[in-house]
């Protein structure tokens, strides 16, 4: 390997790896393949679900594991097994509930790891079709939430913000002891959406996962992204890129590499010189 370091590559996959028809272009899979020669370590790290990064990677595609759920669970990508994941608890729950309520918010619950593709949806404002297209995707996963009964565990809450950015630093101020992630709408993808997690969860918390669980000594982490989720992940690593298509905000803070429509992953991994 180059310059004898332990390297890990680490990337978000929707906006990232893939095109915006969510395909990965021919000269990114060839980039993974050789990747994989140079016995570099394959972190997709994104925040779908497992059930839901399951249905757009097939099982044997060219990654070594998935950070899911913006870093609540990882998985072992050859052998599907789960190594890693964190919870939210009732009185946690309750108090993020307690918080959001009077705004009249959207909101989803999302039941434990590995089940956490099954939401309880609180549906506020009917009209907002955001929140409600997403639970439309799992149909057959969804329930209505009953403040009645609070779930005694979850992998996270996320809240439909109303495009009011303000309301999240006004909700993490309050939530101290958990994490809060901004995030756009994989849907609209224009609002914004808070994600509230486990305090110990983010996509560079599920990479140093990974890096304890092979043992890897003094590695080397690259990391590539397109959105707010991935900032924890990109501040973490060693060399990090944005692709052309992130928010101005993250195009000021890191490298720009090109879109994810031109293959901007690969020429991010060119410019690392790796392979």
């Amino acid at each position: 390997m180059k310059n004898n370091k332990n390297y890990i590559i680490s990337f978000d996959i929707d906006g990232t790896l893939l095109n915006d028809k969510r395909q990965i272009s021919s000269k990114d899979l060839t980039t993974l393949h050789k990747l994989k020669k140079e016995n570099i370590v394959r972190i997709a790290a994104t925040g779908r679900n497992f059930y839901s990064a399951s249905k757009i990677l097939s099982s044997d595609f060219p990654i070594d594991f998935l950070v899911f759920s913006s870093g609540a669970g990882v998985v072992n990508w050859k052998t599907k097994e789960i190594l890693y994941c964190k919870h939210i608890y009732k009185s946690e729950i309750t108090k993020i509930l307690n918080l959001i309520k009077p705004y009249n918010l959207n909101f989803t619950v999302h039941l434990p790891i590995p089940d956490n593709h099954h939401m309880l949806f609180y549906d506020a404002n009917p009209n907002h079709e955001d929140l409600t297209d997403y639970t439309s995707y799992y149909q057959e996963f969804v329930k209505p939430f009953d403040f009645n009964n609070i779930p005694e565990r979850a992998t996270q809450v996320i809240v439909l913000l109303n495009d009011s950015v303000e309301l999240f630093d006004t909700f993490t101020r309050k939530l101290k002891s958990l994490k809060t992630i901004l995030t756009t709408s994989p849907i609209n993808h224009k609002s914004m959406w808070m994600e509230v997690f486990n305090h110990k969860v983010s996509k560079a918390f599920g990479v140093k996962q990974i890096i304890d669980y092979l043992s890897v000594n003094n590695a080397f982490i690259f990391s590539i992204g397109n959105d707010f989720n991935d900032i924890d992940m990109l501040k973490s690593a060693n060399a990090a890129f944005v692709v052309s298509n992130a928010p101005d905000e993250l195009k000021k803070q890191f490298k720009v590499t090109d879109s994810n429509n031109n293959s901007g992953f690969s020429k991010a991994i060119k410019e690392l010189k790796v392979i």
